[in-house]
């Protein structure tokens, strides 16, 4: 087994010529904040939302699986109508705090919490509630000077939710890069990588120059705690006010409140952005109140809550060279058997002990056996075990790590919501792709009233029920629907591949598996995977025919109505014709001559299943008496 060999100290000659130094992941990203969505065009509002939402849904979800009991998740659909509250801000906050400073922060933060909280002070402690509020501010005297010549306005951000909340062990941490609850163990989740927040808070800060104010309550303590701080290229906080207990208007949940630079507000992006996450979110009471003080409200609409998804351990599959090195050096296993049967899903000890048996056969000079410490393995016997380990053939992963939306939950939301004649959805069965289960949900809208000749805005991006409205032509989930051959299924087709006119689809992908596929920090496209096209692709063609058969039923209705149409028109005028000819007749009583139009129409329109658009005088006709 090969030994490493020291390295040798640099000298003081070498450390002075030295060019190269490790940078810190926060001082790379709080000058880009771009990559993740912040730059200062409309969709950066539709991004402050995104960040907060995604995190605020996950801690609603966490609470109610963890706090709750089975028995006491369901409940009746609410009825909120909150008031725009005021704007305050935290810019005269000193930089030294004293005891009585402190204690004056942290009132002014519980005095603004409960104003915010006090219009659904009914609900807040018993149903699942997020509130974001938008609102704008004076500009700042002294603006950047790169965007100083532009149209520029300050808004502030505040968001609550009553999720599980913050202990004060995670409210040091919260914000900082990297710090996620989710980045170890992979979830289906909204968010997972841990640059959201905390690209929200560099971009407030280096645009307003203002500090971020957070308060939190966990739901198995009695109290709350705030602070005020801002972040450092270092990765650290610098605080105005360090975590206080302070007392909340709720007994669990979050409160954040930032301010940033932008353009001047327009509807249609991030009041969008919040409507359709309400769309596969059913089970939480959405309310978002834009810088016009128009208030959106998005009551939970189903009564029960979703199922809570597993973990999803590492798969053979989807393990590379890299990532089994890495795994190998940082396990706390005794043994190889112990280490392989218990890092991985689908590999049982048996398989485990088949993976050794080959990989020794594969180095007799430096043999392996099952007792072996995986931290005991050179470099030549961890080759050999990994080439035997990816020989093995496994079974699938598990598909308890996917929890669908639901197709009745889908279609009824979106009945509700369109009130369309024609709403179908599939749920394809769980799959898997790099060693991680995914679902694909897809869902059509069909009504006469909807309209659209381009092709944009036909299709709804989700993933993990979290919409997605930027980068759409790079995604894969846009790219699997521009390649089905809509025409086959009644309908126009645009330039762009969708169809146009009374349709609008949706596609869901759920599952830890996207995680993996993101195209950028700013989680807006899919990669495309093969598995996941074919899978998409599939989901279309279902919801497709499904979308044909009732097209054609509508065809077959319209063209039946247009030749009852036709007869209609012309049968009052043959019936007259028919009455001037039998008046010759004087064996036909001229109360039954008078009833011949309108008994016409009613033959007409028995035949071609219409009503008849004129009055009937039936009953008048059998009261005549035939001479």
């Amino acid at each position: 087994m090969g030994k490493s060999t020291p390295q040798a100290k640099p000298t003081k000659t070498l450390e002075k010529n030295s060019v190269i130094r490790r940078g810190e992941v926060a001082e790379f990203f709080r000058k880009r904040t771009q990559l993740v969505g912040f730059s200062m065009e409309m969709h950066k509002f539709t991004q402050y939302c995104a960040e907060f939402s995604d995190n605020a849904l996950d801690a609603i979800e966490t609470h109610y699986w963890k706090r709750t009991p089975k028995s006491k998740r369901q409940y009746a659909v609410p009825v909120v109508l909150p008031e725009p509250p005021e704007a305050v801000t935290y810019s005269e906050v000193p930089q030294s705090l004293k005891t009585t400073q402190r204690h004056n922060s942290t009132n002014l933060i519980s005095d603004r919490i409960r104003l915010l909280v006090n219009p659904i002070r009914s609900i807040i402690n018993i149903e699942p509630v997020l509130l974001m509020i938008m609102q704008e501010l004076e500009k700042p005297e002294i603006l950047p000077s790169d965007v100083a010549g532009r149209n520029l306005h300050m808004f502030s951000f505040e968001a609550i939710d009553t999720g599980i909340g913050m202990t004060i062990r995670d409210l040091q941490e919260y914000g900082l890069y990297l710090a996620s609850s989710k980045s170890i163990k992979l979830r289906q989740t909204r968010g997972s990588q841990g640059f959201g927040a905390s690209s929200a808070f560099s971009d407030a800060q280096n645009t307003t120059g203002r500090p971020i104010v957070v308060a939190s309550r966990h739901s198995a303590e009695r109290q709350g705690y705030a602070s005020i701080f801002f972040t450092t290229s270092k990765n650290k906080k610098d605080y105005l006010l360090k975590e206080t207990e302070t007392p909340i208007s709720f007994s669990h949940g979050t409160y954040i409140q930032l301010s940033f630079l932008n353009l001047p507000y327009r509807r249609g992006y991030a009041d969008e952005y919040v409507r359709q996450t309400s769309y596969l979110n059913a089970h939480v009471n959405i309310i978002f109140i834009d810088p016009y003080g128009d208030v959106y409200i998005y009551p939970r609409r189903v009564h029960e809550f979703v199922r809570e998804p597993g973990y999803a351990m590492p798969h053979p599959s989807s393990t590379s060279i890299g990532d089994f090195q890495d795994l190998i050096r940082n396990s706390t296993h005794t043994s190889l058997t112990d280490f392989l049967s218990r890092s991985y899903c689908r590999l049982s000890r048996r398989k485990a002990q088949q993976i050794l048996t080959k990989a020794a056969k594969r180095i007799q000079s430096d043999p392996i056996t099952s007792r072996l410490s995986p931290k005991q393995l050179s470099q030549a016997q961890i080759k050999a075990l990994y080439a035997s380990f990816i020989s093995e053939k496994y079974y699938a992963p598990p598909t308890e790590t996917v929890v669908p939306v639901g197709e009745e939950v889908i279609q009824r939301t979106l009945q509700e919501i369109f009130d369309a004649e024609f709403v179908e959805a599939v749920s394809r069965p769980p799959t898997s792709s790099k060693g991680l289960a995914f679902a694909v949900e897809v869902a059509a809208v069909y009504d006469s009233n909807l309209s659209n000749q381009s092709g944009v805005g036909v299709l709804y991006r989700f993933v993990n029920r979290t919409p997605k409205l930027r980068d759409n032509s790079d995604c894969a989930i846009w790219k699997a629907a521009s390649s089905v051959n809509w025409r086959n299924y009644r309908m126009d087709v645009a330039s762009n591949g969708l169809p146009t006119g009374s349709v609008r689809l949706f596609a869901n992908v759920v599952g830890p598996f996207v995680h993996l596929i993101f195209k950028a920090q700013s989680k807006q496209a899919l990669a495309e995977d093969d598995i996941l096209l074919r899978e998409l692709k599939l989901g279309f063609e279902e919801v497709g025919r499904k979308l044909r058969r009732h097209i054609v039923r509508v065809i077959a209705r319209r063209e039946q109505e247009r030749r009852a149409d036709v007869l209609l028109r012309y049968s009052r005028m043959v019936a007259q014709s028919i009455v001037n000819i039998q008046r010759t007749d004087s064996k036909m009583p001229r109360k039954q001559l008078e009833a011949l139009p309108d008994q016409l129409e009613q033959v007409i329109s028995r035949v071609v299943g219409i009503e008849s658009p004129l009055p009937t005088k039936m009953q008048e006709s059998e009261e005549v008496v035939v001479e």
